[in-house]
């Protein structure tokens, strides 16, 4: 025998290709008359109607059929129509639920809306305000039902983007680890290929034998009280080291000559900026460092070589080796002559200072005695 319990099936339309749902009510009351009334003027309507007497067994009832709605008596022994509907509410979020009332129940079917209930629809019922009831319950469980989906499909696209982000994340963590790797890497290439060419510098240059690291430290101090950022002093350290390149292209006999250089011999010195600079900009990232090595011998006051730059349109990395530069020349021993002491380089500098040397880079390096 078929249970009155069991879950309606879709029924077909022999109108339409597409078979339609039929919505299934369930109807909560221990008279069996007004059950039987409900469920001719519904099943009319189309509806498939689950019939239950209430009771303790209203909540197996409940649990083994398949409903869109629960119509409720509000007042029945053992389970009252607050226990349903609290039940249904509990278990069954998106199924509403209308009370049956008399007319002395009123406040008790304001109250129990209060609870939760859709609406009620007071006895003896009226078969046209039930039916627009229901349908408007039905339009309000189909819009929770898609709010409910919608709500689930968000999740999981939350988790889903989430997901996709840790991924991400760790996948650009890893990649810049990488990145961080070979650009270190590339640094320590390029350290190693400037201090060989500094190397082939000073072996051509015996006279300048060290010149190229005391000048490192040196500007590289100037620089750190200049504050300037990590991309600038990798720039200076470079320029400082390559600063005098461009002597690979000058004559031994010019670079070793002991006594002052003809005129000719100045001028083919001379040459070696410009020559250090056009090196340079052929190498890839070595740009900003031939713009310092080209200007390192300009003056101050726009009487240097080669292109004759005044103040701040020279190069500040190329103000700062020019000062370094000068001392170390002064205080080493040349062809020509002896080192000097640091009293008389230090009278000097102060000399030079607003004419060939930066001032502000002169007074930090004398005042903060990085020469000692």
């Amino acid at each position: 025998m078929e249970s009155r319990y069991q879950t309606p099936e879709k029924e077909e339309s022999h109108d339409n290709t597409e078979s339609v749902e039929r919505r299934s009510i369930f109807i909560v009351d221990d008279e069996e008359f007004i059950r039987k009334v409900l469920k001719t003027h519904l099943a009319k309507e189309g509806y498939d109607v689950i019939e239950s007497p209430g009771g303790n067994r209203v909540y197996d009832d409940l649990n083994v059929a398949n409903f869109d709605l629960v119509i409720s008596d509000i007042t029945m022994p053992e389970i009252d129509g607050y226990k349903v509907l609290e039940y249904v509410r509990s278990n069954m979020e998106t199924v509403p639920v209308i009370m049956l009332t008399g007319l002395t129940d009123i406040s008790i079917a304001i109250d129990i809306m209060k609870k939760g209930a859709f609406d009620y629809v007071m006895k003896p019922v009226k078969k046209a305000e039930l039916l627009d009831t229901i349908k408007r319950a039905l339009v309000y469980r189909d819009l929770l039902e898609r709010n409910t989906e919608l709500e689930r499909q968000n999740k999981e696209y939350q988790f889903y983007l989430e997901d996709k982000v840790k991924a991400r994340t760790k996948e650009l963590s890893e990649k810049a680890v990488e990145l961080k790797r070979a650009n270190e890497l590339l640094k320590e290439a390029n350290m190693q290929f400037v201090g060989v060419m500094a190397e082939t510098i000073e072996a051509k240059d015996t006279y300048t034998r060290g010149h190229c690291d005391r000048m490192k430290e040196l500007c590289l101090k100037i620089g750190q009280l200049l504050k300037l950022s990590e991309e600038e002093m990798e720039v200076l350290e470079y320029a400082t080291l390559l600063h005098d390149l461009g002597k690979v292209s000058t004559k031994e006999a010019i670079l070793n000559k002991e006594g002052r250089l003809t005129e000719e011999e100045l001028q083919h010195m001379r040459e070696h900026s410009q020559v250090g600079e056009k090196i340079l900009e052929s190498i890839t990232l070595m740009g900003p460092v031939a713009r310092v090595v080209g200007s390192h011998h300009e003056n101050f006051d726009g009487s240097g070589y080669p292109r004759g730059l005044k103040g701040d349109d020279i190069p500040l990395m190329a103000r700062i080796i020019s000062v370094a530069d000068l001392f170390d020349a002064m205080h080493t021993t040349r062809p020509y002559r002896k080192g000097l002491g640091l009293d008389v380089i230090i009278e000097e500098l102060k000399r030079v200072s607003g004419s060939q040397l930066d001032p502000e880079i002169v007074d930090i390096f004398v005042n903060e005695k990085l020469y000692e």
